[in-house]
């Protein structure tokens, strides 16, 4: 009963965080462009999500799997568009 309720924490956790990039994935793909984001931003973001993702799967937690995977999926549309900006360059 407690660990439902613990992995129910990390699912509401999960949604609300990773749903901060839905905006800036908007705000991008409107625009057309990902002048605006730090390269390193996204790279450390991608590095640290990864390993986030690498603990879910270590202690078998789905709320950290589909989080940290949603991040990372989000990570990669932006780093899509950043490399694509800077391949304009």
């Amino acid at each position: 009963m407690k660990k439902d309720f613990v992995e129910l924490i990390g699912f509401v956790a999960g949604i609300l965080t990773t749903s901060g990039y839905i905006p800036q994935i908007y705000t991008v793909i409107k625009h057309k462009t990902a002048e605006g984001l730090s390269g390193l931003f996204l790279l450390i973001m991608t590095v640290g999500i990864s390993l986030w993702l690498l603990y879910g799967i270590i202690e078998n937690s789905l709320a950290l799997i589909f989080a940290n995977a949603f991040s990372l999926f989000c990570l990669f549309i932006l780093g899509f568009y950043k490399i694509k900006d800077l391949s304009k360059s």
